[in-house]
């Protein structure tokens, strides 16, 4: 009889981690963190580790994802897919490093298939003669979920007020 109450309790806890995990609002703080991942590379990085970057970034992308960012005006707009992978693989081969650290994350809304995160995060863009981003920002993230797997639509980044 305790084998079997051992057992159920197990399967329990099994069955309670599972559904914790799968849970969308952690899905998303999951792939909101593997974005960040997958856009940080430091100074000492190979460039073919870099490069391998644009596999991780593009698996989180939508066909299309617009993008605001008053800090950096000439990199607000609506962009391609394949236009987000080479001006990425355009960074690789330029930034000295690229630091994109979770300090805290807001809300994550979910409506159907559509979410939104919101968080603070550090960022480093170290370019050879500028540093167009470096501080704390405010940051919102849309996602879509298509064939069971969200999709970044849309980032919205502002520097953070104190």
């Amino acid at each position: 009889m305790k084998r079997l109450g051992l057992m159920v309790c197990l399967l329990a806890l099994l069955g309670a981690m599972a559904a914790w995990w799968y849970a969308p609002v952690r899905v998303l703080q999951r792939r909101t963190g593997q974005l960040l991942h997958a856009l940080t590379f430091e100074a000492d990085t190979p460039r073919a580790n870099r490069q391998t970057g644009i596999y991780a970034l593009s698996a989180l992308l939508a066909p299309v994802v617009e993008i605001d960012t008053p800090t950096l005006p000439a990199a607000s707009g609506t962009y391609q897919r394949e236009e987000l992978e080479s001006a990425f693989s355009w960074l690789c081969d330029q930034a000295k490093q690229t630091r994109f650290e979770l300090l805290k994350f807001h809300t994550v809304k979910i409506n159907n298939n559509q979410a939104e995160v919101t968080l603070a995060l550090e960022a480093l863009i170290e370019l050879p003669n500028s540093q167009p981003f470096n501080g704390t920002y405010d940051v919102t993230f849309s996602w879509r979920l298509d064939h069971d797997t969200w999709h970044l639509t849309h980032a919205s980044c502002r520097l953070a007020t104190p």
